[in-house]
């Protein structure tokens, strides 16, 4: 079995269609099928709640489309999430993450995040892949021994292939 861990970058893909959405529709039909998850941290939720705020703000989507995706967000959570807390823990990892790799405080929170849940499905013998789409998180994750796709890369469909057999 495999858990997905998708930080904001790629889960904006699944409420807004850009490059890489195809990959992101493809994924959540293979967890619909399978015994494969997804996970995230807290701090998804808020960037994505922030994010569609000022899309809204900015008049760049109604009212409705803040509603449904908010809504639609929430029912994906519920049915395909685990979701890791921010804690004190992730955040002391975070700072080291931040010296070691140059990287942006919330982009450290998520590689902080993921690494916690690496280490906690050591035990399960479960694969973890890291599902971002941000450069520098990417190389990072990659940094740190982490199997890492982007949504948008040539090969994703064929990566998520090998990880959901």
């Amino acid at each position: 079995m495999t858990v997905f861990y998708l930080d904001t970058s790629a889960i904006v893909k699944r409420y807004r269609t850009e490059e890489g959405t195809e990959f992101i529709d493809r994924l959540f039909k293979k967890i619909e099928k399978s015994k494969h998850r997804l996970a995230t941290s807290f701090l998804s939720v808020l960037e994505f709640i922030s994010a569609l705020r000022r899309l809204l703000k900015a008049k760049e989507i109604t009212r409705e489309t803040f509603t449904d995706s908010v809504a639609r967000f929430a029912a994906d959570l519920e049915n395909y999430f685990i979701i890791s807390s921010v804690d004190d823990t992730t955040i002391s990892k975070s700072i080291s993450l931040i010296i070691k790799h140059a990287i942006k405080t919330a982009d450290s929170i998520h590689l902080a995040s993921v690494i916690e849940l690496k280490e906690i499905l050591k035990e399960s013998k479960e694969r973890l892949v890291f599902v971002v789409d941000d450069k520098e998180l990417y190389t990072a994750g990659l940094n740190e021994n982490l199997k890492v796709i982007n949504p948008r890369e040539n090969d994703a469909v064929q990566k998520l292939k090998e990880y959901v057999k």
